[in-house]
């Protein structure tokens, strides 16, 4: 009959910077909390180690080709951002550079830009007379005097 487990002691030299960061991640509350146990910790980390050598073993570029998508990915990444950021002035160009004549209030927008025009509001006021009426309404509350 033949043993199910085998043992191997591994010992860290706390004088070793490498050892006592080891040391330090094998009993972190991450490794408690993402594994079963320290012994599947290291069991991953082993595997996952030993494969990656492998890899770059047989393609001496993965390293640089990885670094190479990660400046890639940070790029679109901040492409994506700024087109985000400017697609509310992007909608106005071309509203604009289309030449489409939208009324806002008593503003006209045209290709040439914003003009104030005679354009009719809701209860029949022309732009100018909206923008710059001669006399407030009369209101006994309202005293413009200033303490004079």
């Amino acid at each position: 009959m033949t043993k199910q487990c085998r043992n191997h002691n591994i010992r860290f030299s706390m004088s070793d910077e490498a050892a006592v960061q080891a040391w330090e991640r094998l009993h972190s509350a991450e490794v408690e909390k993402d594994f079963k146990s320290k012994n599947a910790f290291v069991v991953a980390a082993i595997n996952d180690y030993y494969e990656r050598h492998l890899a770059e073993q047989n393609d001496p570029y993965l390293e640089s080709r990885e670094k190479e998508d990660a400046f890639a990915d940070r790029i679109v990444e901040a492409v994506e951002k700024k087109v985000l950021a400017n697609i509310p002035a992007l909608i106005g160009n071309v509203v604009i550079a289309s030449g489409m004549n939208l009324t806002v209030g008593a503003f006209e927008m045209t290709s040439t830009g914003t003009q104030v025009t005679e354009v009719p509001n809701k209860i029949g006021k022309t732009a100018e007379e909206n923008l710059f009426p001669e006399e407030p309404e009369e209101n006994d509350l309202l005293d413009f005097s200033f303490g004079m």
